[in-house]
């Protein structure tokens, strides 16, 4: 029988071989789950993923424009006076030459009767004295052959010589009244040509009251109705024709200098999913013009741009002149070259370069060359072929070569819709 302080040094050594077993125990567990760990193949990170394919890249510029109808014009009141008739109304039809609006002009039809009427006093006049002219002719030739018969008699003492020369007095002045009559013919003949003239002008004053079409068109808007009063250059009504479809727009010098006639432009409605229309720059101001400084600021601050002109290649028949319009000029095009996303592209040290998914879905790093860049997408000229995958990476996830890869889905934040399976 073991005494108690044998007892106590038993009941110490089996505490030390139970500690020693236990601690022997955890380190194998450690050891093995270190083996397994690092033994463990890492998970794929979940990004999105684009297939190389051919496209078409370029360069645009965007700006807003108005709708206008070819030719679209409006037309004003040539002189003050009043509307006497509209004869059309907004939405029809008009042709060349076609009378759309008369106006009166009563001080001008005054004026007209007046001159009528001053004419018609020279040229009574003027018939009076041409009356006066041949009369004093017959009576000069009279006197003339009196002076003479007189005067043979007054040499043989027939008569007295004072006979002969009052005959003499009597004969100048009927050549007086002849270079008076004369005279007063011209100054009539004169004054008929002057007043012709006024009168010419005043009736070509009063055409003017007489508003027609320029061109075969649509009337798009009448300003004025019959009875109001107008003054000179009011606005009258607007017409252009729906055959053409244009699209004015201001460009700011910098962006102006980058556009040539016949560029492709495309147009739409400011909206989302609208349709695309296509057309051609057609003109180009020849210098920049201030544009309008809605702001209140003053002339000096006002920005410079250049109007242009857009002609549609055919007329849309939805387009409202007047609206607000999206303008793209395309400046510069590639078509059916290799393209990626603009975020796909990585800038390195010395050359730019993309994450390249190999048939192990692993990353490495592929320098590229880089051609025409556009907003979105840019071609690239070296360095991949069609097919390859390119791993798209995000700000907060950094990519290392050798990483493996899996497709994000399309509903995970940041990422997009495949552009492949």
């Amino acid at each position: 029988m073991l005494q108690p302080q044998g007892k106590n040094l038993y009941r110490t050594g089996i505490g030390w071989v139970a500690g020693s077993g236990m601690l022997a125990l955890a380190s194998l567990g450690g050891w093995a789950l270190y083996g397994v760990t690092l033994n463990r193949v890492p998970e794929a990170i979940a990004v999105r993923l684009q297939t190389v394919e051919r496209g078409t890249v370029e360069t645009v510029i965007s700006e807003s424009g108005t709708v206008e109808l070819g030719g679209q014009q409006t037309l004003v009141s040539p002189a003050e006076g009043a509307v006497e008739r509209v004869l059309v109304q907004a939405g029809d039809r008009v042709t060349t030459g076609q009378v759309l609006i008369t106006l009166r002009n009563p001080d001008r039809q005054t004026a007209l009767l007046d001159q009528q009427v001053q004419i018609r006093q020279q040229q009574v006049a003027l018939a009076q004295n041409q009356a006066q002219i041949a009369e004093a002719q017959a009576q000069l030739i009279t006197d003339q052959q009196q002076l003479q018969n007189l005067t043979r008699l007054a040499e043989v003492g027939a008569i007295s010589r004072e006979r002969a020369q009052a005959q003499e007095t009597q004969v100048r002045a009927t050549q007086r009244t002849l270079r008076d009559a004369t005279a007063a013919v011209q100054t009539a003949s004169l004054e008929i040509q002057k007043l012709q003239l006024q009168r010419q002008r005043t009736q070509q004053e009063l055409q003017g009251t007489i508003i027609a079409a320029p061109i075969n068109g649509l009337v798009l808007g009448v300003e004025v109705k019959d009875g109001d009063g107008v003054d000179r250059r009011t606005q009258l009504l607007t017409l252009g024709n729906p055959a053409q479809e244009v699209v004015k727009l201001k460009l700011s010098t910098l962006n102006a200098a980058q556009v040539r006639i016949n560029q492709l432009a495309r147009v739409s409605v400011i909206g989302p999913d609208a349709t695309v229309f296509t057309g051609r720059v057609r003109a180009l101001y020849p210098q920049a013009i201030a544009s309008d400084d809605s702001s209140g600021g003053s002339s000096a601050s006002s920005q410079m741009m250049v109007p242009t002109t857009v002609l549609l290649d055919r007329p849309t028949q939805t387009l409202i002149p007047g609206s607000q319009v999206n303008v793209e000029i395309v400046l510069q095009q590639r078509q059916n070259v290799v393209v990626l996303d603009v975020e796909t592209i990585q800038q390195g040290d010395s050359k730019p370069f993309v994450w390249v998914v190999d048939e192990a879905n692993t990353v490495r790093q592929q320098p590229v060359t880089l051609g025409l860049e556009g907003l979105t997408q840019v071609e690239v000229t070296t360095g991949l072929q069609v097919g390859d995958r390119i791993a798209v990476p995000t700000p907060d996830l950094a990519l290392t070569p050798g990483m493996q890869v899996t497709s994000a889905p399309a509903s995970l934040p940041g990422a997009s819709p495949k552009v492949s399976p």
